[in-house]
């Protein structure tokens, strides 16, 4: 595996290999990198080898004349432990920042670094808040029954209540399209005050990652009720977008489009299932033991952190985003570039 960016089918596959092998994530697989290439980002790889084993990483870059800033999302891969190569890939990052002119490069990682003592010992920042979610609900996938009896009792019963209320699910077809789901997207980002991308982008997604894509809608009494999209990578299968009506949204259909991604997601081989994020609440506000308030609307995201946890499974903290920089001033300048970055899925 090169220092470079290849473009070969067998580079591709050897790198989402070898990723899989050191239990890397998916938004430091090769196609990620290449769907990110046609949005504005510059992607770079690297790879080190020591001892039988590798680490490697994948750096998307946004590039503002004359500096730009990295950003290693859920990465790098590193084997458990060995903080050899984990210096070894360090110095390498380092290396292709400077060449780039990053003025520094995020680290959010998907698991903790092989490092010990202080972050500065190690040549790291702490950074900012995360991009990526920083905690989320992983699902065990099992047998249909056994899927529903891990839900909390009221999720169980909107998934049946969708059932027997007629909810139809239909994937992108003659009858919809992914410019309906969406449509259905932008209803909920203005309900719920977050940004979204153009419609080329979900439309790509899905014609890049191919058979390894969902795009599921729910119908219901005759009407667009709720949409998903959902990536497999591995044995793991992660819920990157969601959409729905607040209009006709009322029969679980958003609840049954999860229980079908899920099945959609065993039956291909994976064996968890990421609801991609749930935010941090206090405790006694809604938090991991107070669930008796909800509301998903704006900055209070206790509905969606109910929806989600709902589904059992097991809360997935991530460590702290790390900072390697490179110039104490031109940091400061360049988080506006960061901001860009911020929530880029």
């Amino acid at each position: 595996m090169s220092d470079e960016t290849s473009s070969t089918q067998a580079d591709a596959e050897k790198w989402d290999r070898e990723l899989l092998y050191q239990g890397g994530h998916f938004l430091q697989s090769w196609r990620w990198g290449e769907f990110k290439s046609e949005f504005g980002w510059t992607v770079r790889r690297a790879s080190t080898v020591g001892n039988g084993r590798s680490a490697l990483v994948q750096i998307l870059f946004r590039h503002r004349w004359p500096i730009a800033v990295g950003y290693v999302p859920r990465g790098p891969a590193i084997p458990e432990g060995d903080a050899h190569l984990g210096r070894s890939l360090m110095a390498k990052i380092d290396n292709v920042s400077r060449r780039e002119r990053a003025i520094y490069t995020l680290l959010e990682a998907n698991r903790p670094l092989p490092f010990s003592g202080r972050f500065k010992e190690n040549g790291f920042v702490q950074g900012a808040e995360h991009i990526q979610p920083a905690r989320t609900v992983k699902v065990s996938l099992l047998e249909d029954e056994a899927l529903l009896a891990q839900m909390r009792q009221n999720t169980r019963y909107s998934v049946r209540l969708a059932t027997r209320r007629g909810v139809r699910l239909v994937g992108p077809g003659n009858e919809y399209s992914v410019f309906d789901f969406y449509q259905l997207l932008l209803e909920t980002a203005d309900r719920n005050k977050f940004g979204v991308h153009s419609e080329r982008y979900y439309r790509r997604f899905l014609e890049i990652f191919g058979d390894d894509a969902l795009c599921i809608l729910a119908e219901s009494e005759g009407n667009l009720a709720a949409g998903l999209i959902a990536v497999r990578f591995g044995k793991e299968a992660i819920y990157m977008y969601g959409a729905s009506s607040a209009q006709y949204r009322t029969h679980g259909a958003a609840f049954l489009l999860q229980f079908e991604a899920m099945k959609w997601a065993r039956d291909a081989g994976c064996e968890r299932y990421d609801l991609w994020g749930i935010p941090v609440l206090e405790p006694g506000n809604g938090g991991d033991e107070d669930q008796t308030v909800i509301g998903s609307s704006g900055s209070d995201l206790r509905g969606l952190h109910r929806f989600k946890t709902g589904f059992g499974g097991d809360i997935v903290s991530y460590p702290p985003v790390l900072e390697r920089r490179y110039s104490v001033i031109g940091s400061f300048m360049a988080r506006r570039l960061t901001s860009r970055a911020r929530g880029d899925t």
